[in-house]
């Protein structure tokens, strides 16, 4: 039997009399057990289907029980105690990845933020040059492909350490739109605009210069220091980039460098 019957009798008969119906005492007991036959009473002599977590203040998670629940008789973790375990560890290896990304770019003057959002961090950059955006993104290991671009912001995903590191670009987009209005040969590469008129730099400081070929894809060809061999740019940046447009060159002929 279930022994909240009585108090439900007693519930239900107040409100009945209240009601002035007669004969509250019958009503009242045909509708607790009417109640209790449809699985609408609460049982407090059997165990609860569903638990309550609870964080210790010492860490971790512990099952709430409430004075006529028995507790959970079994030491082992329950299915809902090691998904809590889980979730907390992810928070504290996002943490530590957070700790460690500020401590590597916090001076970087672009760098912004960093911050952690449940098992996964964010990362804000504030760039103006669109040529920095690749050196971010090998550092992230976030894909060309695996970008979002907004109107102020271009994002995209990786990974360290195992944890998800979500970066925002802010301004990029405007950056991209003033080197494509500005460069006087433009070709676009994995988000990246480069002015082959412009001799390139690359990160040894040898120059390479554009001389109007192309490969059969499109895919412009370059020479170093006027050499006659052409190598593709994709390649060029493959192995010596990133490249940085050289605007200038000094009355000596050595290049002055600026950014595209």
């Amino acid at each position: 039997m279930n022994k909240n019957i009585p108090h439900a009798v007693k519930a239900i008969r107040e409100v009945l009399q209240e009601a002035g119906v007669a004969d509250a005492d019958t009503a009242a007991t045909r509708t607790a057990h009417i109640l209790d036959k449809a699985g609408l009473l609460v049982r407090i002599d059997r165990p609860r289907s569903g638990l309550v977590m609870r964080r210790k203040p010492t860490g971790g998670w512990t099952q709430q029980a409430g004075e006529a629940l028995d507790p959970v008789p079994d030491p082992q973790l329950t299915d809902l105690e090691q998904q809590a375990l889980a979730w907390d560890q992810a928070c504290q290896r996002a943490q530590a990845v957070a700790t460690g990304i500020h401590q590597m770019i916090s001076e970087h003057p672009e760098f912004q933020s960093v911050q952690v959002d449940g098992d996964r961090v964010l990362v804000s950059l504030h760039i103006t040059d669109q040529s920095r955006w690749p050196a971010w993104r090998a550092h992230f290991g976030i894909t060309q492909e695996g970008e979002q671009t907004l109107p102020y912001v271009v994002g995209g995903d990786g990974y360290r350490d195992g944890v998800r590191v979500t970066v925002l670009a802010y301004d990029l987009p405007e950056a991209r739109a003033r080197a494509l209005k500005s460069a006087k040969r433009p070709f676009q590469l994995d988000g990246t605009v480069y002015d082959l008129a412009l001799p390139q730099r690359d990160r040894d400081g040898d120059l390479w210069y554009f001389q109007g070929e192309s490969a059969e894809d499109g895919m412009p060809l370059l020479s170093m220091d006027g050499r006659p061999e052409r190598c593709r740019l994709a390649n060029v940046l493959g192995h010596v980039g990133p490249l940085v447009a050289v605007r200038t060159a000094t009355s000596a002929g050595a290049p002055e460098g600026g950014d595209a």
